[in-house]
């Protein structure tokens, strides 16, 4: 009976270290894989490995190597994957700032929405010398509404097609009397230089691939109106400007067209190229007001009766004695 119960229990420990084993040892395990799904680096990586792959499919895509229907089947695919990845680091990365980072909208949110846009590489036209670092011709403008002013995110992407990491110096377009200018998903505030005139530039080591790049700031609006007006510092081939559905903010401005929907749309975009230091100058409509226009309602209102009750008080004030002698010397 003892020996029975040796035995069992070795079996029992022999089980028990078979199931817990994998938690300690073994990186290619499942259980050891799984242990670092929430390792930011890993998380970094993923998303550098989904744009790469977004990059490869559309120039297959391109070539005429994937049909149409597979290929809006692998770019849902991979769009839900990277929003996947790209909100698991966001709340990892709020996680470990802190509630002071609560006043910040979240940058990977602003990205997921642009992403579609923004993600596919360049193709160059056979013939054409290409740097091996340079701007993608694609921009985004993610726009949403405040109490008296709106909050703005500009996505664009810098691509590396060599082989090793290349630094890389480009200044930032951002509106005219923009506040509150933040360097968000891709850029850390050490990149960031000035340059003359207050322009905003970045000084950036790029690793080679697509890589997605945003700046926040913020815009002030009247009377539920923000005019907004970008100069842009480099040629601007396509741009899009984005709004939260249901939001209520229309974007109007000469040179944009609606791109969905033509009711309520959400995206517009421009209806030709935007050169080196050309303006480009927009109004949303729709913003938030606080209650500046009723104190000024009310200030203008109180202004007035009190004016009113003036000029009547002096009018109908009782006379003095020297007043009616005047009015009965005029009247005889």
């Amino acid at each position: 009976m003892t020996a029975i119960m040796i035995v069992s229990g070795l079996f029992a420990l022999a089980a028990l270290v078979a199931t817990v084993l994998p938690f300690f040892a073994g990186r290619g395990g499942f259980l050891a894989a799984a242990g670092t799904i929430n390792d930011p680096a890993r998380l970094e990586s993923m998303k550098a490995a989904i744009v790469a792959r977004y990059v490869n499919e559309e120039v297959v895509f391109g070539n005429g190597d994937l049909s149409l229907r597979e290929w809006t089947r692998r770019q849902e695919y991979l769009r839900h994957r990277y929003i996947d990845v790209a909100r698991r680091l966001d709340f990892l990365k709020r996680a470990g700032k802190g509630s002071g980072s609560g006043s910040v909208l979240s940058s990977s949110v602003i990205v997921l929405i642009a992403f579609a846009l923004l993600a596919a590489g360049q193709l160059v036209p056979a013939g054409e010398v290409q740097a091996a670092t340079f701007l993608g011709e694609r921009h985004a403008i993610m726009l949403r509404g405040g109490v008296d002013q709106v909050w703005g995110h500009y996505v664009f992407t810098l691509q590396n097609d060599g082989k090793v990491a290349e630094e890389f110096t480009t200044p930032v377009m951002l509106p005219s009397g923009a506040v509150d200018v933040r360097p968000q998903e891709g850029v850390t505030p050490e990149e960031v230089v000035i340059g003359d005139g207050g322009q905003v530039a970045i000084r950036k080591k790029v690793e080679p691939g697509v890589h997605l790049l945003s700046f926040g700031f913020i815009v002030g609006a009247k009377a539920g109106v923000s005019k907004i007006e970008f100069v842009a510092p480099y040629p601007v081939q396509d741009l899009q400007i984005l709004t939260t559905k249901g939001s209520g903010l229309k974007v109007q401005g000469p040179g944009l067209l609606a791109r969905r929907g033509s009711e309520s749309p959400s995206v517009w975009g421009i209806s030709e190229p935007v050169g080196a230091g050309q303006s480009l100058a927009f109004e949303v409509d729709g913003v938030a007001e606080g209650r500046q226009r009723l104190w000024i309602m009310g200030l203008s209102v109180a202004s007035l009766l009190i004016g009113l009750g003036g000029g009547l008080a002096w009018w109908g004030r009782p006379k003095r004695k020297e007043e009616l002698i005047n009015e009965e010397a005029l009247g005889s």
